[in-house]
């Protein structure tokens, strides 16, 4: 199933209004399924399958795994065998302006190992 993941402890798509008008316009116009923690996360991927498209945010809440944990135990997942689209497009809409660096260069770094463009 095709399906985009907004993955944010308090946010939703149309609040993400900061960035370019070509960032803006990927919130305000997709249609977008909202997890607000990892076990929501988790859940709708072992349900529905990989997203299409993932914007993470980094900083989920007190006591939550971070959009960089999360993005290491998806990461994982795709390593054990769960199959992600091969052209898997990942946003990083975190205010977190490290946190959301750490994010990319994981994703990056996964990319490079796998010779994914």
């Amino acid at each position: 199933m095709s399906y985009n993941l907004f993955i944010d402890d308090e946010r939703d798509p149309i609040d993400v209004t900061w960035g370019s008008v070509g960032v803006k316009h990927i919130y305000k116009n997709n249609d977008w399924i909202i997890a607000r923690n990892w076990i929501e996360v988790l859940d709708l991927v072992l349900s529905m399958g990989f997203p299409d498209m993932i914007s993470f945010d980094h900083d989920l809440g007190h006591d939550e795994p971070s959009g960089h944990e999360i993005s290491k135990k998806l990461i994982h997942m795709i390593m054990d065998g769960v199959e992600a689209p091969e052209n898997l497009v990942i946003h990083y809409h975190s205010k977190n302006p490290v946190g959301a660096e750490n994010m990319r260069g994981l994703w990056e770094s996964f990319k490079k190992q796998r010779n994914i463009k």
